[in-house]
């Protein structure tokens, strides 16, 4: 007898034809010499697997990183940095 397996449905995506993804925020805190603690925030965006080969050739180097508001949308550039010969 064979048996089907149906598969979880989870609104985590419920547009199947695109990513979603969300930009986190995180607090850190690091001390100063053992008296001062600073708080600061560091935001965070996750690049889906889907653009793992593009984002490859970017790894482990030096961007610079530029934001922009257009409409209703964010844009994030991010290119090499130039290295003086």
């Amino acid at each position: 007898m064979e048996m089907l397996t149906m598969r979880r449905t989870t609104n985590m995506n419920p547009h199947h034809e695109h990513h979603i993804v969300r930009i986190r925020r995180k607090a850190t805190r690091s001390s100063y010499l053992g008296k001062a603690v600073y708080k600061y925030h560091r935001y965070e965006l996750t690049i889906p697997a889907k653009y793992k080969d593009l984002a490859e050739a970017f790894m482990n180097k030096d961007l610079t990183v530029e934001a922009k508001q257009q409409g209703n949308n964010l844009i994030i550039e991010a290119k090499p940095v130039e290295k003086l010969a």
